[in-house]
């Protein structure tokens, strides 16, 4: 799309240019524009940031239980794989799938 009309602002519609400094311009009753510095503010709870990683801490990266389970099976003979379970997970490891 082209567009060829050029646009003239009157001198009270012109938009606001944006400081180098970072600062957003903030027009005052007189007519002059401010800058004012930037700012951020996070409303995080610490606390709650440092329960949760507390909490995560805890978990156990094994589930012994699922292992035991799983041992069990394979000394008793009673865990039997195909092999096309086998060749299904190993394309879904290459491939990224789950």
């Amino acid at each position: 799309m082209k567009i060829d009309a050029p646009l003239t602002f009157p001198q009270q519609a012109e938009p606001q240019r944006v400081g180098t400094t970072g600062s957003a311009p903030v027009q005052n009753q007189g007519g002059t524009i401010a800058l004012t510095p930037d700012s951020a503010h996070l409303s995080v709870d610490g606390d709650k940031v440092q329960q949760l990683k507390a909490d995560l801490a805890a978990v156990p990266d094994v589930r012994q239980d699922r292992v035991a389970a799983l041992q069990k099976a394979v000394t008793s003979g009673s865990f039997n794989v195909s092999g096309q379970q086998i060749a299904q997970a190993m394309s879904s490891d290459l491939l990224g799938g789950e």
